[in-house]
């Protein structure tokens, strides 16, 4: 893999945890981590973190990075321990407690941990290891996380950053962002998945106050949001939308709220216009990227980006749209998006499936489709295994989900292929009402023939009441789709 420079104020420190280091030396008393009603400030939390890192030291003597995985949850033992093992130049595998036993078997293979902390066991090891340790330089291609993304088989598959590339990531989210000292950051969602666990690391890392939930409650988060001096949300759109909901259920406002980081799918307009009543001040930061790619692209609400794109290119960012056969192509034609910066992953630890990261030449992807306008917005279309074939004409999800969602009555889609005798696929949505609201398939299918070529219009519509997730947060396109096929859905007349 050839070598990617590193720069900035970030990428020139010689360990991930030295930007957290030192602002806890510079401002010990400032507050740093609030989780399930555990408050430490910034000296408390580095003492911590040095107990942690003089243990994972001595997990291996053969200058290998040790590996410690953690099934944990939102507690507060979480960041300790990651930060301590980053500390030492360690490998962090982070194991989402709700998986089941096959999903955890299967990781903990994958990754064969020297540690493997349970939250019954994590506070007695963190308190059993010595004070006094201090933080080692640590080369910055060194890996520190092994995250894990679901995989075509179903078996997680795991992705490894290195630590220079999150340095570059914290350089250019700080350009993008610029989140400091006197913010206080929401993190209302899984540490495991890495939106929560980067928006942890960032906070720590700009010396602002960090507010963990410990399990995702949206009225709760409105309270706090209003009644707290939180100026930060950093959040995936189905938990802002329930905040949303809630907030409006009882009437309450985000006066102090200056900026929502969103990300893991686009947000719909509705959400747009929702947000600009209850807290006028934010700034929406809504930014397209991948576990392997980081961050690609930002559309900030202060730059009138289209409503149906992803922005432009986030800072430190290049972008190529190229056909199959990998040359460039024209403007305004779709293309595979391949990525050039400082923060792509390493690729994957064990065995993967075909899908998902491929690098060539310094550039990456993960196979995501998409078109950029004459003025450098990026629109995505879908992914290459998404697609629907319909009467052999190409149809891309994401430009019909886009669509339905700008409906007046539809809070959110999802947009999939369903086999047809006539036309080999039919393109086939669940939609999601707002509120009291509906509308026919007659109605959504004149609004998308508006908006689009008349084959991309969907033949199908369902409607479903309650919404799938994934741990992350994320609709579960899969179970959605299943549940259309086994007819447990309303269909649209």
């Amino acid at each position: 893999m050839p070598d990617r420079p590193v720069t900035g104020e970030f990428t020139g420190l010689d360990n991930l945890a030295r930007a957290f280091a030192k602002v806890a030396e510079d401002d010990p008393g400032h507050p740093a981590l609030i989780v399930d009603g555990v408050k430490l400030c910034y000296g408390r939390l580095l003492e911590q973190v040095r107990r942690v890192g003089a243990g994972v030291s001595a997990l291996r003597s053969d200058g290998k990075p040790p590996r410690v995985a953690l099934s944990l949850g939102n507690r507060p033992e979480l960041p300790v321990l990651f930060l301590g093992t980053v500390a030492a130049g360690g490998v962090v595998g982070l194991l989402d407690p709700k998986w089941s036993a096959g999903q955890a078997a299967a990781a903990l293979e994958t990754l064969r941990p020297d540690l493997h902390l349970t939250a019954e066991a994590a506070a007695a090891w963190i308190a059993a290891q010595p004070a006094g340790w201090s933080i080692p330089t640590v080369d910055p291609k060194t890996p520190f996380l092994v995250g894990f993304t679901s995989g075509t088989t179903g078996r997680p598959k795991a992705f490894i950053r290195n630590q220079g590339s999150w340095l570059a990531t914290l350089e250019a989210s700080r350009v993008e962002f610029g989140i400091g000292p006197s913010d206080t950051v929401l993190v209302p969602g899984p540490l495991v998945h890495g939106l929560g666990l980067y928006g942890l690391v960032e906070g720590l890392s700009a010396g602002a106050t960090v507010w963990v939930q410990p399990k995702f409650d949206a009225a709760d988060a409105a309270a706090r949001l209003e009644e707290s001096d939180i100026t930060t949300l950093v959040l995936v759109p189905t938990m802002l939308v329930g905040i949303l909901d809630a907030a409006e259920r009882d009437g309450r406002r985000f006066p102090l709220l200056k900026r929502v980081v969103c990300s893991g799918a686009k947000l719909a307009p509705a959400v747009h216009e929702r947000l600009t009543v209850l807290c006028p001040e934010a700034a929406i930061l809504e930014y397209y990227g991948a576990s392997e790619l980081s961050f690609v692209s930002l559309r900030s609400s202060h730059e009138g980006a289209p409503a149906d794109s992803v922005g432009r290119p986030f800072h430190g960012v290049e972008l190529s749209l190229r056909d199959d056969d990998g040359n460039p192509v024209e403007q305004g034609r779709p293309g595979t998006v391949w990525v050039r910066s400082g923060m792509l992953s390493d690729g994957y630890l064990g065995t993967a499936d075909s899908a998902g990261f491929r690098e060539s030449d310094g550039w990456g992807t993960v196979g995501d489709y998409g078109w950029i306008d004459a003025k450098g917005w990026l629109r995505l279309v879908g992914r290459a295994g998404d697609m629907v074939i319909t009467g052999g004409l190409n149809v891309y999800p994401a430009e019909v989900e886009a669509s339905l969602r700008a409906h007046p009555a539809v809070a959110e889609a999802v947009v999939f292929a369903l086999p047809d005798p006539y036309w080999g696929d039919t393109v086939s949505a669940v939609v999601w009402w707002r509120g009291a609201q509906r509308a026919s398939l007659a109605d959504l299918r004149s609004w998308c023939h508006q908006r689009l070529e008349g084959y991309k219009a969907p033949r199908r519509v369902f409607a479903a009441a309650d919404m799938p997730l994934t741990g992350s947060g994320k609709i579960a396109r899969a179970d959605v789709r299943d549940r259309a096929i086994a007819g447990r859905l309303e269909t649209l007349e």
